[in-house]
């Protein structure tokens, strides 16, 4: 399930992803926005069904399509070779 880091104060909010990512950019946020300090109300929150992969799946569509091109090209050598 994807999370979310959010900052009151400012009304900002980072993509969907990893946990670990959404505190990454917590800190960033920190440093770059309020000095280091914690803001009133910031949150990191898990959202369901948020962005293209509400499930939290993710299919890369350029790793399908080289699998696919491989795939095609692999049957076209044993073709060729028979």
């Amino acid at each position: 399930m994807p999370y979310v880091y959010r900052c009151r104060q400012c009304r900002a909010s980072s993509p969907p992803g990893p946990r670990w990512k959404a505190e990454a950019y917590r800190q960033q946020h920190r440093d770059v926005e309020h000095g280091g300090l914690v803001p009133d109300g910031e949150r990191i929150e898990r959202v369901a069904g948020s962005g293209p992969y509400p499930d939290g799946r993710y299919v890369s569509t350029g790793a399908v399509l080289a699998i696919l091109v491989v795939l095609v090209v692999a049957e076209a050598v044993v073709r060729w070779w028979s």
